[in-house]
């Protein structure tokens, strides 16, 4: 930058650059020139200070120019480092936000059963003479709400084992085709509710897995049950496959839901976070999709979302194939 702006000067005053001197159109130049990197007035500063009321040198100048770039390189860093603070900012603020939407939605989920529990616990106390279908209906629903409020400390516990590394895996040969099929017979009371039909893409023979199986049944049952939830009513359409791809073994569960609502994508397997489709975001804590993520990625696998709105969600997950002795 210097030998340019001298060889400017030397040229438009006819000067030879060996003869060159610090003259006031080259300090003027120099000072006009580094204003405009970092200001007028500190440009002014830079030279004063340089000079001390002396006439300059070219190696003055040249020592001006320097501190200048200098200045314009840390301006640029700060700058950099300003706006890389205000997305973590924004980012912090976004996950306190989700923080809070996330204890709202468990103490909703977790009231509303309890709710549910003591109404009718007191309805039956109160009512001696209540009629045996009736007290039978209610215990019926004390159950099931029970049942979900374990479900609920269940899956936030083993979450919070997951990531802080105390989860126990017991990983051993894996039929992977084996269990879709123990997940599909798990959850398809949901499908029957929906009116769903589950079309299966299997092959006759898959590789083994080194796996835990319960904890990918675990997945497997949450994106069916994931999909249960999502598909139009009496019209619901979910596809299951599972196939051979490279190194891996790859599923996929796809459903003609809503669709994934593209600003939600990016974080949908985030916890705190409700995965739910465009236009349709039934009541839950959010945690089965961080649960899923959580367990292929220790299993040394990956797991994604495809979607468009309006065609439906596509949730999979690869693993890489290979029983404990390498078949």
């Amino acid at each position: 930058a210097a030998e340019a702006l001298f060889r400017d000067h030397a040229r438009e005053t006819g000067t030879a650059l060996d003869n060159l001197t610090a003259d006031a159109r080259l300090v003027d130049r120099v000072e006009r020139q580094i204003a405009g990197a970092i200001g007028t007035a500190s440009a002014r500063v830079m030279v004063e200070s340089v000079a001390q009321e002396e006439p300059l040198s070219l190696g003055d100048v040249l020592e001006i120019i320097d501190e200048a770039s200098q200045v314009r390189i840390y301006a640029r860093e700060l700058e950099e480092a300003t706006v890389e603070l205000r997305a973590a900012n924004e980012k912090l603020k976004s996950l306190d936000q989700l923080k809070d939407d996330f204890m709202s939605s468990v103490t909703h989920e977790l009231r509303t059963p309890l709710t549910s529990i003591r109404a009718l616990t007191e309805l039956m106390l109160d009512t001696p003479d209540i009629q045996p279908h009736e007290r039978k209906e209610f215990l019926a629903i004390i159950l099931s709400e029970s049942e979900r409020l374990s479900r609920l400390v269940n899956q936030v516990l083993d979450l919070a084992k997951i990531e802080s590394g105390m989860a126990e895996w017991h990983n051993t040969d894996v039929d992977l085709k084996a269990l879709i099929v123990a997940a599909l017979r798990a959850t398809a009371e949901l499908f029957r509710e929906r009116g769903a039909e589950v079309v299966l893409d299997l092959p006759d023979q898959v590789p083994l897995l080194l796996a835990d199986p319960d904890r990918l049944t675990q997945v497997l049952v949450n994106l069916l049950s994931n999909a249960a939830k999502f598909v139009p009513e009496g019209r619901g359409r979910v596809q299951v496959a599972l196939r051979e791809q490279g190194s891996e073994l790859v599923v996929t569960v796809c459903d003609n839901g809503p669709g994934v609502a593209p600003q939600d994508q990016a974080g949908v397997f985030d916890k705190f976070r409700q995965g739910g489709q465009a236009g349709n975001r039934p009541q839950g804590t959010g945690l089965g999709l961080p649960i899923s993520r959580q367990i292929i990625a220790n299993l040394g696998g990956r797991i994604w979302l495809d979607s468009q709105p309006g065609r439906g969600a596509c949730f999979g997950f690869a693993l890489p194939k290979g029983g404990a002795d390498g078949r």
